[in-house]
C-alpha cells in the first residue's frame, strides 16, 4: 500500500515556490524548519546500516532531523506528553475554553513570536484564575492545561490558545472542592473583556521597553503614534473567547488531546 502524503512531501514539491512567493514574510526560523522537514530521513542527512542477526538481511536507515516541529520526529514526544497529562486529569467534567487574538494583533505576534506568545499565555492564565477566584463566579483556585495553536485549519496564521479546564477548583483554604454549574463555567463576555485588557496592557509595556520589532507590512508600527492607534482600535473590538460544551470526563479529554498530540508536544517544548 502506498504511503500517505506527508508534510515533507508537500514541502519538497512546493516549498521553494512558497519561499519565493512569501519571501518578505518568512524569517530565518521558518526557513530552517522547512529545510529540516524536507531533509528528514533522506540521504541528505546521512544514515546507517541495520542488519538482522537471524537472517542477515540489512537495510539503510536515514537519520532524522530531530527538529521539534517535524511530524516524524515528534511521535514519541507526543505520546510521552499525553501519558503525563493522563496522570494529571481529575475525575470531574472538563470545559474547553478558547482565547483568540484579533487579526491586527496577530500581525504583531507573527513578527514577535517569543514576546507575544509569552504575553498571550500569561494573559490567558491570569484571566481564568482571576475570574475563577471571584466569589461572584466560582470562588476557587483552578488549574488547567493550555495549548498554543498558531495556525488555523485553513493554514493561515491564527494564534489562539485552547484551555482544558476542570469544572471547579479548590476552596481558598484548600479544604474542599468547589464545583461550577454543570453546563456553565465562567461568563464568556467577561472573560473576553478581561483577557483583552490584560493582554493589551502587557503588549504596550513590552513596546515601551523596546521588546517588539516591526518590519515589512507593519514597519510603520515602530512609530509610537501608529502603535498607540492600533492598540486603541483593538480595545474597541470584541475579542473572540468561547467555551465549548463540557467534556464528559477524563476519557473524552484525552480523546480530544490525542487529536493534537503533535502540536501539543511542540507547544510544550
Amino acid at each position: 500500500m502506498a504511503a500517505g502524503l506527508e508534510v515533507a512531501d508537500i514541502f519538497r514539491r512546493h516549498g521553494e515556490r512558497y519561499r519565493q512567493t512569501h519571501d518578505a514574510h518568512l524569517g530565518r526560523v521558518e526557513r530552517r524548519v522547512m529545510s529540516a522537514v524536507e531533509m528528514c530521513r533522506t540521504a541528505r542527512l546521512g544514515g546507517h546500516v541495520q542488519q538482522c542477526r537471524d537472517c542477515a538481511a540489512f537495510r539503510i536507515a536515514y537519520n532524522s532531523c530531530r527538529n521539534r516541529h517535524c511530524p516524524k520526529c515528534q511521535g514519541q514526544a507526543s505520546r510521552d506528553w499525553l501519558a503525563a497529562r493522563q496522570a494529571d486529569l481529575l475525575p470531574v467534567g472538563y470545559f474547553h475554553v478558547v482565547f483568540t487574538l484579533p487579526q491586527q494583533i496577530a500581525a504583531i505576534a507573527f513578527q514577535n513570536k517569543n514576546a507575544v506568545y509569552t504575553i498571550l499565555f500569561r494573559a490567558v492564565a491570569e484571566t481564568l484564575r482571576k475570574l475563577a477566584a471571584d466569589p461572584r463566579h466560582l470562588g476557587a483556585e483552578i488549574g488547567f492545561i493550555a495549548v498554543l495553536h498558531s495556525w488555523g485549519q485553513n493554514l493561515h496564521y491564527h494564534p489562539h490558545i485552547h484551555c482544558i479546564v476542570p469544572g471547579g477548583g479548590l476552596s481558598f483554604d484548600q479544604s474542599r472542592w468547589v464545583a461550577c454549574r454543570q453546563s456553565f463555567f465562567l461568563p464568556v463576555r467577561v472573560l473576553s473583556r478581561l483577557f483583552r485588557r490584560l493582554f493589551l496592557n502587557e503588549l504596550k509595556q513590552a513596546y515601551d521597553l523596546g521588546q517588539l520589532q516591526f518590519f515589512g507590512d507593519i514597519a510603520g508600527l515602530a512609530d509610537p503614534l501608529a502603535f498607540n492607534r492600533t492598540i486603541k482600535a483593538a480595545r474597541r473590538i470584541d475579542w473572540v473567547v468561547y467555551a465549548k460544551p463540557p467534556f464528559a470526563g477524563p476519557k473524552q479529554v484525552l480523546a480530544y488531546l490525542g487529536r493534537y498530540t503533535h502540536r501539543i508536544a511542540i507547544s510544550n517544548s
